[in-house]
């Protein structure tokens, strides 16, 4: 089972990953190596950590007792939907000649995902993993093995 500590530390690890690649794209023109190899390890991390909240962090949430939790839940999941869908799209669809080709469309596409990406992190960081903590939809922290 997933525990808050460990889907914190997982954000925080998004998080850093996401700033590596704002700052290889930010220049108007830069090899694309460095953006393609930060979202490389990005997406890595990422697709793992989204297919764990989305299978068993909001199914919990939107199926529990408290309606609220429930009504938060089902907001978020509206408002990112098509995140894990448009990431897979941004994935396939800027190979390494069409970055370098249209860097600065790329560039555009990566920071609108980076900053669609931080909004859902907070999300969940502020108002979704507290609610799955306090509804015992999640421990604290993994249990120790023996």
């Amino acid at each position: 089972m997933v525990d808050y500590e460990s889907l914190m530390r997982e954000h925080d690890a998004l998080t850093v990953l996401a700033a590596r690649l704002v700052d290889a794209v930010e220049p108007d023109q830069s090899p694309p190596g460095p953006a393609l190899a930060a979202r490389d390890a990005l997406s890595a991390l990422l697709m793992q950590h989204l297919h764990t909240e989305d299978s068993a962090i909001y199914p919990r949430l939107i199926g529990g007792n408290d309606a609220a939790a429930a009504a938060a839940a089902q907001d978020v999941v509206a408002e990112f939907k098509d995140l894990i869908g448009d990431w897979i799209a941004y994935m396939a669809d800027w190979p390494i000649a069409r970055v370098e080709a249209e860097w600065p469309v790329f560039k555009t596409a990566t920071l609108d995902l980076m900053r669609r990406l931080g909004g859902r992190v907070r999300r969940e960081n502020e108002l979704l993993y507290p609610l799955a903590l306090a509804a015992a939809h999640i421990p604290l922290r993994a249990k120790p093995e023996c």
